[in-house]
């Protein structure tokens, strides 16, 4: 395997960052691809959680995809080999020809015009963890290399480091900009928010609605701090509830809450909407029964 294709591909991807993720894994499967001399290539992150396969990036990218499109997002329960690794795989694997289902069996059978396909697959693995999976097609069937493959899986290590980093970077960034408790955002979003509303040229006026909770020492006092911040966590469910993605909610205190509709509004407007969130908010709270 060259040594300046694997000093390229982690320069690259040094310079990576979430927003500029994408892009850089275009350009690392397009060396990626030329090298290995396939026809395509692409690269899948695994989304535990919905026990989903997303695809992040692929070279060359695709003509004419469906709407919805079939490889964008895939369960881990489809019958595709490539997915099934993305799930709990840890080592390539080699996939021969006709030997495809699901997803991209679809997209080879939309290419009619191609030979059966072989691909070859590594998978992501960080902390032990299958994070995603690396993967290149060669349309005819023609035999990967060992030291092919050996190629994937060390680019493949470098992209599972890449998604690794990033990951950490946006826990990081998310912690900084919300509340623990809540996870609302925090003053310092809040602030953030308002300053990029409030620029010459944009919309207005800005409505901000601030609240705060009558008598939480009180439940803190004959309840338990426990109980007072299940309270304090249910009013903010309650916040969402009412707000949905029409605007900004942020705790900014132990029981001070703001809200910044999206939309510009009047003073009346603005009135308004606070009279309806504090009622629909008056609700009576069930905590543990």
């Amino acid at each position: 395997m060259p040594r300046s294709l694997v000093t390229v591909v982690a320069n690259l991807m040094m310079e990576a960052t979430a927003s500029t993720a994408a892009q850089v894994s275009e350009r690392v499967l397009a060396q990626l691809v030329e090298h290995l001399k396939a026809d395509s290539g692409f690269v899948r992150h695994n989304d535990h959680y919905r026990r989903e396969s997303v695809l992040v990036a692929e070279w060359p990218r695709r003509q004419n995809i469906p709407d919805p499109d079939p490889l964008a997002v895939v369960h881990f329960s489809s019958a595709d080999p490539v997915l099934s690794l993305c799930d709990h795989g840890n080592t390539p694997i080699v996939i021969p020809p006709n030997q495809l289902e699901g997803a991209y069996h679809h997209w080879v059978a939309t290419r009619s015009h191609a030979a059966a396909p072989s691909v070859a697959v590594a998978p992501l693995v960080a902390g032990g963890v299958t994070n995603g999976a690396l993967g290149v097609v060669r349309f005819g069937g023609k035999k990967w290399k060992p030291d092919q493959v050996e190629t994937l899986e060390a680019i493949a290590s470098l992209f599972a480091q890449l998604q690794a980093r990033i990951a950490a970077e946006e826990k990081l960034r998310y912690l900084a900009e919300h509340d623990d408790l809540t996870g609302l955002h925090n003053r310092r979003a809040l602030v953030d928010h308002l300053s990029d509303r409030l620029k010459a040229g944009r919309n207005g006026p800005v409505a901000v609605l601030f609240m705060d909770l009558d008598r939480l020492k009180s439940i803190n006092d004959y309840l338990g701090h426990t109980a007072g911040d299940c309270y304090i966590q249910v009013f903010a469910e309650q916040l969402r509830a009412q707000i949905g993605s029409q605007g900004m909610i942020a705790r900014i205190g132990g029981d001070e809450f703001v809200v910044v509709p999206d939309r510009a509004m009047s003073i009346d407007e603005a009135q308004l909407l606070a009279d309806e969130l504090r009622g629909a908010l008056r609700d009576r709270v069930a905590i543990g029964g």
